[in-house]
């Protein structure tokens, strides 16, 4: 039978991984990253989720420039910021391995099931030989 001690073993363990994948997460989060076009006179910022936070016509001037021009320097503006993200979030960190976490946290409920229901088992056996039974 699957013990106590050895149940409770495998889920500090378990608790172990996923507070490294937390703390991994923390320091891996990526700050806003800020990006220009059209010599400075746009400006987007991607927020620490990679989503558009702010965007923003510096010089309203540069609206004069022409739909073309704008386009071609939004786009731009959006490329040097996504860009900008993927450099931070590149690192030599291995990311830990969840499947792993899961299996053993899966595991270990299994188990812990399989117990609790051979506990039953024997609670009933014992319940019945109390009122008589054999």
């Amino acid at each position: 039978m699957f013990g106590e001690d050895a149940i409770a073993q495998q889920l500090a363990e378990a608790r172990s991984k996923l507070d490294v994948v937390r703390q991994t997460q923390q320091d891996h989060q990526v700050p806003p990253v800020t990006a220009e076009a059209a010599d400075g006179r746009i400006k987007i910022t991607l927020g620490a989720d990679g989503r558009v936070e702010r965007f923003e016509f510096v010089e309203v001037r540069v609206l004069k420039e022409g739909t073309e021009f704008l386009e071609e320097e939004v786009k731009n503006a959006v490329n040097a910021a996504l860009n900008a993200r993927a450099e931070s979030l590149a690192s030599g960190t291995a990311a830990p391995d969840l499947e792993a976490i899961g299996e053993a946290v899966a595991q270990i409920q299994d188990q812990g099931l399989a117990q609790m229901r051979a506990m039953s088992a024997q609670i009933s056996t014992v319940m019945k030989k109390l009122q008589g039974g054999s």
